[in-house]
């Protein structure tokens, strides 16, 4: 509404000053005042009919391509402007007014390298460019957003301002143009270093994926590529006139539970949250790789818990999560960890995610220990070397047969990262 009525006004003033300009020339007359009512003719008329253009009925929207996306990466964004009127416009500016989301900033690997001291990821974006239409109806033009944090983002505004020539009188408008696009965590590269595998007897530590027990057969299927000749069944092969094959039990896959802490602690910064997040899905896909039967539990305030194995539905519900979660706010992980431990079910082996780590933590961690067939603790911390302090409350863990390892922000950024859970 002000800007409206500061839009009249100055038509208002133009106006004014033209009626002046005639008024002294039809007075004092000469060559003079003439002049100078009929060099200002054509600026008022023109600053007069800019002040009645309606910026408003331009046709303003986004492409984005490839929409969905990895953090670190970059996207394509191309802007299309229409309008009905070929009215000449000297210039005008674009401005996308970034959501805060965007205010953020993710280069993969580099991040762990760059960001280590402060842990911030905090960036500052923004957009103007200038454009010059004169009398084209449509023009395109296109940007690009590096280095996209994790999140799903919505832009949601577009501000165009122009002006005229002596910039009098200036207009600018606010379009609803609504695009939205998915960033999706950074997966690293996860070499095991130890595979687990399961037998009906029980949970044992092998060096080699077994995926299949050949000592025994179960039953007898036709021939598929990829068979190999030894389990070729010939007997039933002549009887039935086609290649069968003897097909073999498949051994049981451990059941593993990747637990991820989603709380905010004390002096944890920003950049460790994320690494948590890209540590369980990267761990998680290379389970899945590996045939494992996987859940992935992230305790908050709420616990959310994903039933993998073979589930495509659960496998995209919990990218989904890891998509938009964000920190809740600081309380105690161990009594929740202790509260969801206490109605579990049976589960083979606890990989537990941790940033940070108390005495009160570690010891419902050894109250769990009794439960599980084998227990892991990977934990993220800043430093290259822990402190005295991590390095007492993570001692026990050690002696009472839990793998802990330890992994620096440094870590992260080497390719592949080693994952130790012997």
């Amino acid at each position: 509404m002000r800007k409206n009525l500061r839009i009249i006004f100055r038509s208002i003033g133009v106006l004014a000053l033209m009626i002046i300009l005639f008024c002294y020339a039809m007075f004092q007359g000469g060559f003079v005042s003439w002049f100078l009512f009929y060099s200002f003719l054509p600026i008022g008329i023109y600053q007069l009919l800019f002040a009645c253009y309606p910026l408003r009925t331009w046709q303003v929207y986004r492409e984005i391509e490839q929409p969905v996306r990895q953090a670190g990466d970059e996207i394509i964004v191309k802007v299309h402007m229409k309008r009905r009127l070929p009215f000449p416009l000297l210039y005008c500016t674009f401005e996308e007014n970034f959501p805060q989301s965007l205010m953020k900033e993710d280069t993969k690997k580099a991040k762990y390298l760059t960001s280590q001291t402060s842990g911030k990821m905090t960036v500052s974006r923004r957009l103007i460019r200038m454009l010059f239409p004169l009398f084209r109806r449509k023009f395109t033009f296109s940007y690009s957003l590096q280095s996209l944090p994790r999140g799903e983002h919505t832009l949601e505004k577009i501000t165009i301002q122009t002006g005229e020539i002596f910039g009098f009188i200036k207009k600018s408008y606010d379009f609803k143009v609504q695009n939205t696009f998915a960033v999706s965590p950074y997966v690293h590269d996860i070499r095991l270093m130890s595979d687990m595998a399961s037998y009906e007897q029980g949970g044992v530590i092998s060096n080699q994926l077994q995926q299949t027990n050949t000592t025994v057969a179960s039953g007898i299927r036709e021939y598929a590529p990829g068979d190999r000749f030894t389990w070729i069944d010939w007997k039933q092969t002549a009887r039935k006139q086609t290649m069968m094959t003897k097909e073999f039990d498949r051994e049981k896959s451990t059941d593993i539970l990747l637990i991820h802490d989603n709380y905010k602690h004390e002096k944890e910064n920003q950049l460790l949250y994320e690494a948590s997040i890209e540590l369980s899905l990267s761990l998680i896909e290379k389970l899945e790789k590996k045939d494992y039967e996987t859940s992935f539990l992230s305790i908050g305030k709420r616990a959310h818990l994903f039933e993998l194995g073979h589930n495509e539905h659960q496998k995209s519900l919990m990218k989904n999560y890891l998509l938009t979660v964000r920190q809740e706010e600081e309380k105690a992980f161990s009594i929740r960890f202790r509260e969801e431990m206490s109605h579990l079910n049976k589960v083979d082996s606890i990989f537990l995610v941790l940033t940070s780590i108390d005495p009160f933590l570690a010891e419902a961690i050894l109250e769990a220990r009794q439960r599980i067939k084998h227990f892991a603790i990977i934990y993220i911390h800043p430093e290259k070397l822990l402190s005295g302090d991590e390095k007492r409350i993570l001692e026990p863990l050690r002696f009472s047969d839990i793998a802990v390892q330890e992994l620096s922000l440094e870590q992260l950024a080497t390719d592949p990262v080693e994952v130790n859970f012997r």
